[in-house]
């Protein structure tokens, strides 16, 4: 086994502050006037005073839930039950004490064969309630056979001649108009003190019309509510003529390329063109079209800056996207980054918006994106996929590194062996393991049935204790979808 940690001893457990002398208590305030009622006055007159109406109970203060095993938070050791009659244990002194609150910060492992699967590890406030961030749907439930099977149908990819400068811009625009629709997102929100409950606007979108019976193409996170991993509430499609259909379904969604389709039941609509994105060269002009700020069917220009980018480390994705330097703005998510033919070759889908940065967008390129809108279709989820089946979170804390269990599936990959929740991984068949990203390269070198075999390391909470183990699962498939 590699070197993965420094040593063996534990830190030893500091004392607590020394204690500061208490600031004497402020004076008594004057206690309130007594509150007017009713009562006849010194002229004989009678002087009614209306009872204050009851105050509403405010709600209660938010409380993080408890996470099993007694895990209290990322800055906290596990603290067990003590033992009747006897002293309680000695706090945990190894990694564990880094442990997530169980649904926040949690990330599914499902890597993509050939693809590496990019989460974002959030952090944050603790006193705030966790966020969860849906990690490749893996908090929706399963249901095998979700999508249309043989029956689905297929994204058509043409060839363009790149040589002949193509159409105006504003050609290019008009050609797309009735291929691309806004997505308007919705949240149900209750009302505490009057127990009403009503529909939220929760955010705009764009898509892009697929076939003539409404199976449309959008982003993961334009339909999928990243604080439950469910879809919104409600989703409606607006057409450029003005028609706008409510509560769209979604057929299938895959957090780690941020691809969607949903479908609205229409007839007749506008299919969008889709050009070969592989036939693209630095320099090549491009068209976003879509629903920036929610202003509807805004257009930018642009050119291709690179080809090939990874930065699903930034956003979350797993395909090498296009960069290009047309303006790509909140809203103009899920839309047709657009070739000099008019023809979709990408899916807009992030910008880098950071202080020092402009003119730097992405768009995932149509050619990869083809494969998995094609899943989707058919399937409902991403076939090929393999899975541990577990939630956790990475661990560097200076003694130890590696991805923590937090949570493991009924059925999955390591139920029934020696592994438990609160074990770090820190191998895979021999390769070191130092944080999710790392995982998740080693599993995307398999197919599902492989075998692979794990090194974890465990502490014991009574003693502090750290001791080595291995286990060898079978790789599953994920087969995780929306409906």
């Amino acid at each position: 086994m590699s070197d993965i940690w420094n040593n063996n001893e534990q830190p030893e457990t500091t004392g607590g502050a020394e204690p500061t002398e208490q600031p004497s208590a402020p004076p008594t305030p004057p206690a309130p006037p007594t509150e007017p009622v009713s009562s006849w006055g010194s002229d004989g007159s009678y002087r009614y005073v209306p009872p204050r109406p009851a105050q509403p109970t405010p709600p209660p203060a938010y409380q993080p839930p408890t996470a099993p095993n007694g895990y209290t938070g990322w800055n906290n050791s596990p603290v067990p039950p003590a033992p009747a009659g006897g002293k309680p244990p000695r706090k945990n002194k190894g990694w564990v004490a880094f442990v997530a609150v169980l649904g926040a910060f949690a990330v599914i492992l499902c890597i993509a064969v050939g693809v590496g699967i990019g989460v974002r590890e959030l952090g944050g406030n603790e006193s705030e309630p966790p966020v969860s961030n849906g990690a490749d749907t893996s908090t929706m439930e399963n249901s095998d056979g979700a999508g249309l099977g043989d029956k689905a149908p297929s994204l058509g990819i043409g060839s363009w001649d790149n040589d002949d400068g193509g159409l105006s811009d504003k050609d290019i625009i008009k050609r797309n108009y009735d291929s691309t629709v806004l997505l308007t997102s919705y949240t149900q929100a209750s009302n505490f003190y009057f127990g009403e409950s009503a529909l939220t606007e929760a955010g705009a979108a764009t898509g892009i019309v697929m076939t003539a019976d409404g199976y449309i193409i959008t982003n993961w996170h334009c339909v999928i509510n990243e604080s439950t991993g469910k879809p919104f509430d409600r989703i409606d499609v607006t057409l450029y003529g003005g028609k706008t259909y409510e509560d769209a379904t979604v057929i299938g969604a895959d957090e780690s390329t941020d691809l969607a389709v949903v479908h609205i039941d229409a007839k007749g609509l506008t299919p969008a063109q889709f050009g070969d994105s592989a036939e693209l060269e630095v320099g090549d002009r491009v068209v976003a079209l879509g629903n920036a700020a929610g202003l509807g069917w805004s257009a930018s220009r642009g050119i291709v800056s690179a080809l090939a980018r990874d930065v699903y480390e930034d956003t979350g994705y797993a395909v090498q996207c296009l960069q290009i330097d047309a303006s790509i703005n909140p809203g103009n998510s899920g839309g047709p980054l657009l070739n000099n033919q008019g023809l979709v070759i990408g899916i807009n889908s992030a910008k880098i918006s950071a202080t020092d940065y402009e003119g730097i967008g992405f768009s995932i390129p149509i050619n990869e994106a083809k494969a998995i809108i094609d899943s989707l279709l058919k399937n409902g989820y991403v076939k090929g996929r393999v899975a541990l089946g577990i939630t956790g979170q990475t661990i560097s804390s200076g003694m130890y590194e590696g991805f923590m269990i937090v949570t493991m599936e009924k059925g999955s990959s390591l139920d029934g062996t020696a592994a438990q929740v609160g074990d770090l991984i820190v191998e895979v068949d021999g390769t070191p393991i130092k944080d999710y990203g790392t995982l998740r390269a080693e599993l995307a070198k398999h197919k599902v049935g492989d075998k692979v075999k794990l090194s974890l390391l465990r502490s014991d909470y009574r003693t502090g204790k750290v001791s080595s183990l291995s286990v060898e699962v079978v790789l599953q498939e994920q087969k995780n979808t929306v409906n």
